[in-house]
């Protein structure tokens, strides 16, 4: 488990993808959905200071987690471990039938800039959208907020995910696609 939002900075995030499952008891997870389309489902979770992706079809399991770069996870079938700092772009082959790519990337703002940014988070925290505004760390500070935006395709699973830093003044966006190739 994670310490409380006081303790969550983006600076100690880290991308991790892994080729199985990781259990849901791993984190402290504040909101869930399931999503499926044909031969797939996702099942996709705003945790503590991040988020968790699930992605499965046939055989093939792709799991994203944006968490604490100290949390114990168990590393077997770890596929990346990335950092948080500035901006990356990823491509993975899963198994055979499943593509994986995705870019993130930490903007620091002023606080005006900031606080308009998480604005428009909280608008477009729309129904179909999973949303979650933690406690901050004091009663005047701005709330930390995660949205991620979920789009269902044919073949696969588009996440925007944006995550707000108030400590930092640090938002953290993402984009993902879990794609199947039928070819």
């Amino acid at each position: 488990m994670e310490v409380g939002p006081g303790g969550v900075r983006v600076s100690d995030r880290v991308f991790r993808i892994f080729g199985k499952a990781i259990h849901p008891e791993w984190f402290s997870v504040r909101a869930h959905e399931r999503y499926a389309l044909g031969p797939w489902e996702a099942d996709v979770r705003i945790v503590q200071g991040g988020h968790v992706v699930v992605f499965r079809a046939g055989n093939t399991v792709v799991t994203e987690i944006l968490g604490a770069r100290e949390s114990p996870l168990p590393l077997g079938g770890l596929l990346l471990d990335s950092p948080v700092e500035g901006e990356h772009v990823e491509s993975i082959r899963a198994g055979r039938d499943v593509g994986y790519q995705s870019c993130h990337e930490v903007e620091r703002v002023d606080p005006e800039v900031f606080r308009h940014l998480c604005d428009e988070a909280r608008l477009d925290a729309t129904p179909g959208r999973l949303f979650h505004a933690f406690v901050p760390v004091h009663r005047f500070a701005p709330r930390p907020i995660s949205l991620l935006r979920v789009d269902r395709l044919a073949r696969g699973i588009s996440i925007q995910a944006f995550h707000s830093f108030p400590d930092e003044l640090a938002v953290l966006r993402s984009q993902s696609l879990f794609e199947l190739d039928l070819a």
